[in-house]
């Protein structure tokens, strides 16, 4: 296991994201999953994007987060919830000059736990963003799309890409890179 890494946290250092899970996937049956959500300033989600079948609550504890939701921005503060139904485009951006904290549920959990493991885990050891091929292994499993293409182009996109990612090991590769930073991990 990573030094320096619980097994209840994914952060990713190039965007300045922390997740420290509250309530996992496992302990809710794939009911829900939480966590509390950390912003270093400047960081955040940029890409406008949404999640299929999940509703996301965010609740604001410290900070001011940018929220784009359907091309507005709005601001979540101490206090505030915001509730995005399935579907929602949206992207999270800490434009201060201090750390944002936001305690977050996806419902249904799906795979977001271990998916946001896994690609934070690959950032950490290599110090990159994951390349689309490596990718394309894991979204048709997390229901999550990008703003711009039609959603069935990516679907089409993906399930041609999907084979080619797991043929050339990044999935089992991406995988084993969380089992060594997580110890037990279960895709």
């Amino acid at each position: 296991m990573e030094q320096g890494l619980a097994e209840n946290v994914a952060e990713n250092p190039l965007t300045g994201e922390r997740f420290v899970f509250t309530k996992t996937t496992r302990e809710t049956n794939g009911e829900f999953v939480t966590f509390d959500f950390f912003v270093a300033p400047g960081g955040g989600v940029p890409m406008v994007h949404h999640h299929a079948y999940q509703t996301e609550v965010f609740r604001g504890v410290k900070g001011k987060l940018a929220v784009t939701v359907a091309g507005v921005k709005r601001e979540l503060g101490p206090g505030d919830e915001l509730v995005l139904p399935p579907g929602t485009l949206h992207s999270l951006c800490n434009e201060g000059t201090e750390e944002v904290q936001c305690e977050v549920e996806y419902r249904p959990a799906q795979k977001n736990e271990a998916w946001l493991k896994v690609v934070n885990a690959l950032v950490r050891k290599e110090k990159r963003d994951p390349k689309l091929l490596e990718l394309a292994a894991f979204i048709g499993e997390v229901d999550i799309y990008i703003e711009g293409p039609p959603i069935w182009l990516q679907k089409v996109l993906f399930s041609v890409l999907r084979p080619l990612s797991i043929a050339f090991g990044h999935k089992r590769r991406m995988l084993a890179i969380a089992r060594e930073t997580y110890g037990a991990f279960e895709w």
